[in-house]
Protein backbone atom coordinates (compact mmCIF):
# COMPACT_ATOMS: atom_id res chain seq x y z
CA UNK A 1 0.00 0.00 0.00
CA UNK A 2 1.02 3.72 -0.28
CA UNK A 3 2.65 4.98 2.74
CA UNK A 4 -0.21 6.70 4.97
CA UNK A 5 -0.47 10.61 5.21
CA UNK A 6 0.77 10.62 9.15
CA UNK A 7 3.71 9.26 7.51
CA UNK A 8 4.20 11.19 5.19
CA UNK A 9 3.08 14.26 7.34
CA UNK A 10 6.50 13.15 9.62
CA UNK A 11 8.49 12.80 6.88
CA UNK A 12 7.96 16.51 5.79
CA UNK A 13 8.30 17.53 9.07
CA UNK A 14 11.28 16.11 10.12
CA UNK A 15 12.91 17.37 6.43
CA UNK A 16 11.55 21.06 7.18
CA UNK A 17 13.44 20.93 10.36
CA UNK A 18 16.40 19.06 9.44
CA UNK A 19 16.48 16.09 11.67
CA UNK A 20 16.81 12.91 10.44
CA UNK A 21 15.37 13.80 6.18
CA UNK A 22 17.49 11.20 3.98
CA UNK A 23 16.95 9.98 0.87
CA UNK A 24 16.39 6.13 2.50
CA UNK A 25 12.72 7.38 3.17
CA UNK A 26 9.98 5.49 0.89
CA UNK A 27 9.06 8.52 -1.22
CA UNK A 28 12.58 8.74 -2.57
CA UNK A 29 13.53 6.42 -5.42
CA UNK A 30 16.40 6.16 -8.47
CA UNK A 31 19.01 6.19 -6.71
CA UNK A 32 21.90 2.88 -5.74
CA UNK A 33 20.83 3.67 -1.92
CA UNK A 34 16.84 4.25 -2.16
CA UNK A 35 14.70 1.32 -1.03
CA UNK A 36 12.44 -0.37 -3.56
CA UNK A 37 8.86 1.76 -4.12
CA UNK A 38 6.14 0.56 -1.77
CA UNK A 39 3.74 -1.87 -3.73
CA UNK A 40 1.29 -0.02 -5.93
CA UNK A 41 3.53 2.69 -6.44
CA UNK A 42 5.73 3.66 -9.27
CA UNK A 43 9.28 5.35 -9.74
CA UNK A 44 8.79 8.46 -11.22
CA UNK A 45 11.62 11.78 -11.29
CA UNK A 46 12.90 9.90 -8.44
CA UNK A 47 9.54 10.48 -6.06
CA UNK A 48 7.35 7.07 -5.91
CA UNK A 49 4.43 7.78 -6.64
CA UNK A 50 0.98 6.04 -6.89
CA UNK A 51 0.43 4.07 -10.20
CA UNK A 52 -3.51 5.10 -9.90
CA UNK A 53 -2.28 8.69 -10.70
CA UNK A 54 -0.23 8.04 -13.53
CA UNK A 55 -1.76 8.07 -17.21
CA UNK A 56 -3.41 5.05 -18.66
CA UNK A 57 -0.96 3.64 -21.50
CA UNK A 58 -2.27 3.81 -25.08
CA UNK A 59 -4.14 1.08 -26.43
CA UNK A 60 -1.48 -1.88 -27.29
CA UNK A 61 0.71 -0.97 -24.68
CA UNK A 62 1.35 -2.03 -21.19
CA UNK A 63 2.42 -0.18 -17.64
CA UNK A 64 5.90 -1.42 -16.74
CA UNK A 65 6.54 0.54 -13.41
CA UNK A 66 6.64 4.43 -14.89
CA UNK A 67 6.77 3.50 -17.98
CA UNK A 68 4.31 2.36 -21.61
CA UNK A 69 5.95 -0.33 -23.43
CA UNK A 70 4.65 -2.38 -26.29
CA UNK A 71 5.29 -6.07 -24.48
CA UNK A 72 5.08 -7.79 -28.03
CA UNK A 73 8.40 -6.27 -29.20
CA UNK A 74 9.90 -4.36 -26.39
CA UNK A 75 13.33 -5.96 -25.43
CA UNK A 76 13.38 -5.59 -21.66
CA UNK A 77 9.87 -6.81 -21.25
CA UNK A 78 9.02 -9.17 -23.93
CA UNK A 79 5.73 -10.77 -23.06
CA UNK A 80 5.32 -9.19 -19.87
CA UNK A 81 7.18 -7.14 -17.64
CA UNK A 82 10.14 -7.67 -16.70
CA UNK A 83 10.83 -10.18 -18.91
CA UNK A 84 14.10 -9.32 -20.29
CA UNK A 85 15.59 -11.23 -23.24
CA UNK A 86 19.23 -12.19 -23.28
CA UNK A 87 22.39 -10.41 -24.63
CA UNK A 88 21.87 -11.53 -28.58
CA UNK A 89 18.03 -12.02 -28.55
CA UNK A 90 15.30 -9.87 -30.03
CA UNK A 91 11.51 -9.35 -28.54
CA UNK A 92 9.29 -10.59 -31.76
CA UNK A 93 5.79 -10.87 -31.09
CA UNK A 94 6.15 -11.18 -27.13
CA UNK A 95 8.97 -13.99 -27.28
CA UNK A 96 12.56 -13.30 -27.20
CA UNK A 97 13.87 -15.16 -30.23
CA UNK A 98 16.99 -15.05 -32.38
CA UNK A 99 15.90 -13.30 -35.19
CA UNK A 100 12.80 -11.31 -36.07
CA UNK A 101 9.54 -13.08 -37.11
CA UNK A 102 8.62 -12.26 -40.87
CA UNK A 103 7.92 -8.59 -42.13
CA UNK A 104 9.41 -7.30 -39.11
CA UNK A 105 12.54 -5.44 -38.34
CA UNK A 106 15.52 -5.54 -35.66
CA UNK A 107 15.31 -1.93 -34.45
CA UNK A 108 17.41 -1.41 -30.96
CA UNK A 109 16.48 -5.12 -30.85
CA UNK A 110 12.78 -4.55 -30.73
CA UNK A 111 11.20 -6.23 -33.89
CA UNK A 112 8.59 -3.84 -35.28
CA UNK A 113 6.32 -3.28 -38.06
CA UNK A 114 7.93 -0.09 -40.25
CA UNK A 115 5.25 0.39 -42.00
CA UNK A 116 2.53 1.43 -39.20
CA UNK A 117 5.57 1.98 -36.12
CA UNK A 118 5.28 5.88 -35.17
CA UNK A 119 8.50 5.62 -33.47
CA UNK A 120 10.45 3.82 -36.36
CA UNK A 121 8.39 4.75 -39.14
CA UNK A 122 9.87 3.49 -42.65
CA UNK A 123 13.48 3.31 -41.17
CA UNK A 124 15.00 2.70 -37.57
CA UNK A 125 14.69 5.88 -35.33
CA UNK A 126 12.55 8.07 -37.91
CA UNK A 127 9.60 9.16 -34.95
CA UNK A 128 6.51 10.45 -36.23
CA UNK A 129 5.20 13.29 -34.48
CA UNK A 130 2.55 13.34 -31.36
CA UNK A 131 -0.36 14.34 -34.00
CA UNK A 132 0.94 11.92 -36.71
CA UNK A 133 0.13 8.34 -37.51
CA UNK A 134 2.88 5.85 -39.13
CA UNK A 135 0.91 5.14 -42.66
CA UNK A 136 2.45 2.77 -45.28
CA UNK A 137 5.61 3.67 -44.21
CA UNK A 138 5.58 7.50 -44.02
CA UNK A 139 4.16 9.90 -41.09
CA UNK A 140 0.98 11.71 -41.80
CA UNK A 141 -1.86 13.51 -39.58
CA UNK A 142 -3.95 11.51 -37.57
CA UNK A 143 -7.68 11.92 -38.94
CA UNK A 144 -9.59 13.93 -38.95
CA UNK A 145 -6.48 16.56 -38.38
CA UNK A 146 -5.03 18.37 -41.88
CA UNK A 147 -1.71 19.01 -42.33
CA UNK A 148 -1.49 23.43 -42.61
CA UNK A 149 1.58 25.14 -42.84
CA UNK A 150 3.51 22.25 -41.73
CA UNK A 151 1.64 21.46 -38.61
CA UNK A 152 -1.59 18.89 -37.98
CA UNK A 153 -4.65 20.76 -36.87
CA UNK A 154 -7.94 20.58 -37.08
CA UNK A 155 -9.72 22.41 -39.99
CA UNK A 156 -13.21 21.64 -37.73
CA UNK A 157 -12.29 24.11 -34.85
CA UNK A 158 -8.87 26.13 -36.04
CA UNK A 159 -9.87 29.68 -36.49
CA UNK A 160 -6.97 30.21 -38.58
CA UNK A 161 -7.69 27.47 -40.71
CA UNK A 162 -11.26 26.70 -40.85
CA UNK A 163 -12.74 24.24 -43.15
CA UNK A 164 -9.47 24.68 -45.07
CA UNK A 165 -5.90 25.47 -44.60
CA UNK A 166 -4.97 29.25 -44.11
CA UNK A 167 -9.23 30.43 -44.26
CA UNK A 168 -9.04 32.99 -40.76
CA UNK A 169 -12.03 33.52 -39.15
CA UNK A 170 -10.40 37.11 -38.31
CA UNK A 171 -9.89 38.15 -34.77
CA UNK A 172 -13.44 38.13 -33.71
CA UNK A 173 -14.56 34.92 -35.19
CA UNK A 174 -14.78 31.29 -34.04
CA UNK A 175 -14.78 28.35 -36.25
CA UNK A 176 -17.14 25.67 -35.40
CA UNK A 177 -17.63 22.48 -37.71
CA UNK A 178 -15.59 23.95 -40.49
CA UNK A 179 -17.55 27.47 -40.42
CA UNK A 180 -16.53 30.73 -39.11
CA UNK A 181 -19.06 32.08 -36.81
CA UNK A 182 -19.63 34.77 -34.40
CA UNK A 183 -20.29 32.50 -30.92
CA UNK A 184 -20.70 28.91 -29.91
CA UNK A 185 -23.72 26.84 -30.04
CA UNK A 186 -25.45 26.38 -26.83
CA UNK A 187 -24.23 22.79 -26.65
CA UNK A 188 -20.45 23.69 -27.54
CA UNK A 189 -17.62 25.37 -25.70
CA UNK A 190 -15.21 27.70 -27.00
CA UNK A 191 -11.75 25.99 -27.16
CA UNK A 192 -8.83 28.75 -28.24
CA UNK A 193 -10.64 29.93 -31.61
CA UNK A 194 -12.57 27.29 -32.33
CA UNK A 195 -16.48 26.04 -30.90
CA UNK A 196 -16.21 21.90 -30.02
CA UNK A 197 -18.33 19.56 -28.06
CA UNK A 198 -16.31 18.27 -25.59
CA UNK A 199 -18.44 15.25 -24.89
CA UNK A 200 -17.25 13.88 -28.23
CA UNK A 201 -14.28 15.90 -29.30
CA UNK A 202 -11.14 13.80 -28.96
CA UNK A 203 -8.95 16.57 -29.09
CA UNK A 204 -10.72 18.35 -26.32
CA UNK A 205 -12.44 15.84 -24.31
CA UNK A 206 -14.59 16.91 -21.00
CA UNK A 207 -12.16 19.80 -20.91
CA UNK A 208 -10.31 22.15 -23.79
CA UNK A 209 -6.72 21.06 -24.38
CA UNK A 210 -7.51 17.45 -22.93
CA UNK A 211 -6.83 14.77 -25.73
CA UNK A 212 -7.60 10.80 -26.34
CA UNK A 213 -4.66 8.77 -27.66
CA UNK A 214 -4.81 7.68 -31.43
CA UNK A 215 -6.21 4.62 -30.46
CA UNK A 216 -9.13 6.32 -28.44
CA UNK A 217 -12.79 8.08 -28.67
CA UNK A 218 -14.41 10.55 -26.58
CA UNK A 219 -17.48 9.33 -25.45
CA UNK A 220 -19.75 11.03 -22.69
CA UNK A 221 -16.24 13.54 -21.79
CA UNK A 222 -14.27 10.55 -21.44
CA UNK A 223 -11.51 8.63 -23.42
CA UNK A 224 -12.47 5.29 -24.01
CA UNK A 225 -10.51 2.84 -25.87
CA UNK A 226 -11.20 1.37 -29.27
CA UNK A 227 -9.77 -0.99 -31.69
CA UNK A 228 -10.07 -0.17 -35.38
CA UNK A 229 -11.82 -2.10 -37.99
CA UNK A 230 -10.49 -5.74 -38.19
CA UNK A 231 -8.54 -5.52 -34.80
CA UNK A 232 -10.04 -7.12 -31.40
CA UNK A 233 -9.48 -6.32 -27.80
CA UNK A 234 -7.32 -9.00 -25.99
CA UNK A 235 -6.52 -8.23 -22.49
CA UNK A 236 -6.08 -4.12 -23.65
CA UNK A 237 -4.23 -5.03 -26.90
CA UNK A 238 -5.65 -4.68 -29.94
CA UNK A 239 -4.32 -8.03 -32.16
CA UNK A 240 -5.32 -8.99 -35.87
CA UNK A 241 -6.36 -12.46 -35.20
CA UNK A 242 -5.95 -13.37 -38.50
CA UNK A 243 -2.16 -12.73 -38.25
CA UNK A 244 -1.06 -12.45 -34.03
CA UNK A 245 0.39 -15.79 -33.32
CA UNK A 246 -0.20 -14.39 -29.50
CA UNK A 247 -3.55 -14.17 -30.32
CA UNK A 248 -4.48 -16.82 -33.34
CA UNK A 249 -8.27 -17.05 -34.54
CA UNK A 250 -9.20 -16.35 -30.74
CA UNK A 251 -7.98 -14.25 -28.13
CA UNK A 252 -5.03 -16.31 -25.69
CA UNK A 253 -4.72 -19.13 -28.52
CA UNK A 254 -1.15 -18.73 -28.78
CA UNK A 255 0.73 -20.40 -31.81
CA UNK A 256 3.92 -23.14 -30.79
CA UNK A 257 7.32 -22.38 -31.28
CA UNK A 258 8.26 -21.07 -34.81
CA UNK A 259 4.95 -20.67 -35.81
CA UNK A 260 2.88 -17.74 -37.68
CA UNK A 261 -0.73 -17.15 -37.30
CA UNK A 262 -1.87 -17.23 -40.93
CA UNK A 263 -5.72 -16.65 -41.69
CA UNK A 264 -6.59 -17.10 -37.84
CA UNK A 265 -4.28 -20.52 -37.61
CA UNK A 266 -0.91 -21.63 -36.50
CA UNK A 267 1.15 -23.07 -38.72
CA UNK A 268 4.54 -23.30 -40.02
CA UNK A 269 6.28 -20.43 -42.18
CA UNK A 270 6.66 -20.54 -46.34
CA UNK A 271 9.32 -23.24 -47.17
CA UNK A 272 8.98 -25.08 -43.57
CA UNK A 273 7.47 -28.13 -42.64
CA UNK A 274 5.98 -29.62 -38.98
CA UNK A 275 7.91 -32.17 -37.43
CA UNK A 276 7.57 -33.62 -34.17
CA UNK A 277 6.05 -30.42 -32.85
CA UNK A 278 8.52 -28.22 -34.48
CA UNK A 279 8.89 -26.18 -37.71
CA UNK A 280 11.59 -27.65 -40.20
CA UNK A 281 13.49 -26.35 -42.76
CA UNK A 282 13.12 -29.96 -44.88
CA UNK A 283 16.17 -28.38 -47.68
CA UNK A 284 18.82 -27.86 -44.56
CA UNK A 285 17.37 -29.80 -41.48
CA UNK A 286 19.60 -32.89 -40.91
CA UNK A 287 17.30 -34.32 -38.81
CA UNK A 288 14.56 -34.27 -41.41
CA UNK A 289 16.19 -33.79 -44.77
CA UNK A 290 13.77 -34.08 -47.64
CA UNK A 291 11.02 -35.64 -44.86
CA UNK A 292 10.32 -35.92 -41.44
CA UNK A 293 12.72 -38.35 -40.07
CA UNK A 294 14.96 -38.84 -42.51
CA UNK A 295 18.61 -38.22 -40.55
CA UNK A 296 21.67 -37.59 -42.37
CA UNK A 297 24.48 -39.36 -41.12
CA UNK A 298 27.34 -37.99 -38.66
CA UNK A 299 29.48 -36.64 -41.32
CA UNK A 300 26.73 -35.41 -43.89
CA UNK A 301 24.49 -32.10 -44.08
CA UNK A 302 21.33 -32.14 -45.85
CA UNK A 303 21.35 -29.31 -48.81
CA UNK A 304 18.60 -28.84 -51.05
CA UNK A 305 16.38 -32.11 -48.88
CA UNK A 306 19.23 -34.30 -49.66
CA UNK A 307 21.82 -35.69 -47.67
CA UNK A 308 25.84 -35.24 -48.64
CA UNK A 309 28.72 -35.58 -47.19
CA UNK A 310 30.05 -32.38 -46.36
CA UNK A 311 32.75 -30.38 -47.68
CA UNK A 312 35.84 -31.62 -47.83
CA UNK A 313 34.45 -35.09 -47.69
CA UNK A 314 33.23 -36.94 -50.79
CA UNK A 315 30.91 -39.78 -51.54
CA UNK A 316 33.02 -43.01 -52.35
CA UNK A 317 31.25 -46.29 -51.90
CA UNK A 318 28.09 -45.10 -49.90
CA UNK A 319 30.23 -43.37 -47.15
CA UNK A 320 31.79 -40.32 -46.89
CA UNK A 321 35.90 -40.46 -47.42
CA UNK A 322 38.67 -37.83 -47.69
CA UNK A 323 40.56 -38.36 -51.00
CA UNK A 324 43.28 -36.46 -49.43
CA UNK A 325 43.81 -38.50 -46.23
CA UNK A 326 42.30 -41.99 -47.08
CA UNK A 327 44.63 -45.04 -48.29
CA UNK A 328 41.83 -47.05 -49.35
CA UNK A 329 40.66 -43.92 -51.72
CA UNK A 330 44.04 -41.02 -51.87
CA UNK A 331 42.94 -38.94 -54.62
CA UNK A 332 39.79 -40.36 -56.31
CA UNK A 333 37.13 -43.06 -54.90
CA UNK A 334 39.32 -46.73 -55.20
CA UNK A 335 42.97 -45.83 -55.22
CA UNK A 336 44.59 -47.79 -52.76
CA UNK A 337 47.89 -47.03 -51.82
CA UNK A 338 50.65 -50.13 -51.22
CA UNK A 339 51.19 -51.62 -48.10
CA UNK A 340 53.40 -48.71 -45.94
CA UNK A 341 52.74 -46.35 -47.52
CA UNK A 342 50.22 -43.20 -46.90
CA UNK A 343 48.19 -41.05 -48.65
CA UNK A 344 48.76 -37.20 -48.34
CA UNK A 345 47.34 -34.64 -50.42
CA UNK A 346 46.05 -37.01 -52.25
CA UNK A 347 48.86 -39.02 -53.13
CA UNK A 348 50.51 -41.93 -52.30
CA UNK A 349 53.72 -41.66 -49.91
CA UNK A 350 56.10 -43.09 -48.00
CA UNK A 351 55.37 -41.95 -44.68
Amino acid sequence: MFPSPRLLLLVVVTCATGFGCTRTQPFFCGQPEDPRCPEGTACVEERCVSVDELPECALGQTRCGASCVDSRSNVAHCGACGQACADGQVCSRGRCTDACAAGLTACERDCVELESNTANCHTCETACGSLETCRTGTCACEPPLTECEGRCTNTESDGNHCGACSRACGPDGLCQDGECVTACAQDHRRCGQGCVDVRSDRFHCGTCGTACDSNQVCVGSRCVRVCSVGATDCDGVCSNLSTDARNCGACGNTCGAGQVCTNGRCACPSGQAECDGQCVDLRTNVQHCGACGRTCAQDETCTNSRCQCASPLVNCGDRCVDLASDTQNCGTCGRTCAQGLVCSGGLCALP
